[in-house]
């Protein structure tokens, strides 16, 4: 009797205390809605004072306080990163433009190729040939018409004329006019050197494989070199592994790594040693400086 007469009196209250939490919940989802009506109102209004510049940067990130030292840790630190780049882009780019576009002639006034300006000055300066330009009449005797020009008739018969045959690519590229700018993204400032053979590999190559070859060398801004240098690498990487592979399996060890190093545990231990008395002498007792003094001398001794 007792038990039903106390869930009797309980159900009003739990259905009341229900209907005020929706209520209240109702209430509370209403404010919120008017609260941000109002912001947005307010920043329409905001907005509508400001420049364009400013509301994009409003429109990225908010109403907030965007000062760098509000910033995370990680965000400063990259700002901190491209502040360094920034700071060496201009170290690490070419100085003078990789092209100067100076074509050479021939005595008809036949463009043989294009050349560099130190180049075309060796040659005035050597007798060999003279500031000209395409026309019959045109001809410099003198750096004053230079950059009118640019060009330069050879006074001599080339000896060979391979650069009259106008149909080949290489040709074609030898007498056309290149423009300084990045080959990936177009950039027109900050340009580096890139080999499209290693230099790594370059340098190792017969010499008809590395002269006169310019257009293995390209123009690429710092951003597009280092993307492009990353790719080089794991190509170069991968191409290491594979020959060490290949070399292992001559030698007659199978599923065997050539290490690219050979690693001498004696030389270790005397390159310790000589590193231990030239830092920290001073702090050594004195057994182990003699110790240390005697493994240097044996080696020095045994290599003399």
């Amino acid at each position: 009797m007792n038990f039903s007469m106390t869930n009797q009196t309980t159900k009003p209250l739990l259905i009341g205390a229900t209907l005020l939490t929706v209520s209240s919940a109702f209430c509370y989802s209403m404010y919120l809605l008017r609260k941000k009506n109002e912001t947005k109102v307010s920043k329409n209004n905001f907005l509508s004072r400001r420049n364009p510049h400013e509301n994009k940067i409003h429109d990225e990130v908010g109403n907030v306080d965007i000062s760098e030292e509000n910033l995370p840790p990680h965000i400063r630190r990259e700002i901190e990163k491209e502040r360094r780049f920034e700071a060496k882009r201009e170290l690490i780019s070419m100085k003078s433009p990789m092209y100067d576009n100076v074509f050479m002639l021939d005595n008809n006034r036949e463009p043989m190729c294009t050349i560099s300006l130190k180049k075309a000055r060796w040659y005035v300066r050597k007798g060999i040939a003279e500031w000209s330009s395409f026309m019959e009449h045109g001809n410099q005797s003198s750096d004053d018409g230079l950059e009118e020009a640019k060009c330069i008739k050879l006074l001599f018969e080339p000896s060979g004329g391979n650069y009259q045959n106008t149909g080949t690519p290489e040709n074609l590229y030898l007498k056309s006019a290149k423009q300084n700018v990045c080959v990936a993204c177009g950039s027109t400032d900050h340009h580096m050197r890139h080999y499209i053979v290693p230099y790594a590999y370059r340098t190792l190559l017969p010499d008809q494989y590395k002269t006169h070859m310019s257009h293995d060398i390209v123009i690429l801004c710092p951003e597009c070199h280092v993307s492009c240098e990353k790719l080089s690498k794991a190509k170069m990487k991968s191409m290491e592994n594979a020959l060490r592979d290949d070399l292992s399996k001559e030698v007659g060890i199978e599923n065997a790594f050539c290490s690219p190093v050979v690693d001498d545990a004696e030389l270790h231990h005397v390159r310790s040693c000589a590193i231990a008395l030239a830092r920290w002498r001073c702090t050594m007792p004195e057994d182990k400086i003699e110790s240390h003094e005697k493994v240097v001398r044996r080696y020095l001794a045994g290599i003399v």
